[in-house]
């Protein structure tokens, strides 16, 4: 079984049988895995942005993605960043995890909360986490409002892939992970508490340029993590 889309220049192949779909915008190509979470793939919005504009900005998202670099959207205030985000994982299915940041995140908000779960304290793995683990694509909504308290914790995910985590595990990178498996085997990795980290995971910022609006202008080093693409408002010629 298949399932064609065309979308101005834009096409979706799947094939069932291996659960693969191939993905090309222009003379971009992509091999991508359909969901195992199909529920957390976005829907609806390659419609609302169905234009050549945005089949260039989908196209950038696309190389970007094949080179494994983490994205930030910037441009003016309105929902065509998110959509465009939203867009790009209903092209390829994939899941997504949403955080909006403001001045009141925290570490929890991205780690781990802790919860009574039947008369038990039990640490809940936050979107940046789950994302991190299972392979889904993590929005950051609001770049420019993070708070010092959260950039270092942002730093080591954007570069490193690592985050310790408030029960006593430790997020490992999917290179090192598999090297270390290699070298000492499963059970060193889990008396250690290491926890592999998805190769399918990145990570997609959406933010607004600062001075211009209010906010916080990012730290150079956590700047330098991103493929920045400036996101215009459209004219109404474009079609």
């Amino acid at each position: 079984m298949s399932s064609d889309r065309k979308r101005t220049g834009e096409g979706t192949n799947l094939n069932d049988d291996e659960g693969i779909l191939k993905i090309t915008i222009g003379d971009v190509k992509k091999l991508t895995k359909a969901s195992k979470t199909p529920e957390l793939v976005p829907i609806e919005y390659l419609n609302m942005t169905c234009n050549q504009e945005a089949m260039s900005h989908l196209r950038w998202m696309l190389q970007k993605d094949i080179l494994g670099q983490d994205m930030f959207l910037i441009g003016k205030p309105g929902p065509l960043r998110r959509r465009l985000a939203l867009a790009y994982l209903e092209l390829t299915n994939k899941s997504v995890e949403f955080v909006s940041l403001s001045q009141d995140t925290t570490e929890a908000d991205l780690k781990q909360r802790r919860e009574i779960i039947g008369g038990t304290a039990k640490y809940i793995n936050q979107s940046a986490v789950k994302a991190a683990i299972e392979g889904h694509v993590l929005i950051l909504d609001g770049i420019e409002k993070a708070e010092r308290n959260v950039l270092p914790i942002l730093n080591n995910l954007l570069e490193n892939r690592e985050i310790h985590l408030e029960d006593g595990r430790f997020l490992v990178a999917p290179k090192t992970y598999d090297k270390l498996l290699q070298e000492h085997g499963l059970e060193h990795m889990m008396k250690w508490n290491l926890v592999r980290v998805s190769e399918d995971f990145f990570v997609i910022a959406l933010g607004l340029p600062v001075p211009t609006y209010n906010g916080i202008p990012l730290d150079p080093p956590l700047r330098s993590r991103f493929q920045a693409r400036h996101i215009m408002t459209p004219s109404y010629t474009v079609r």
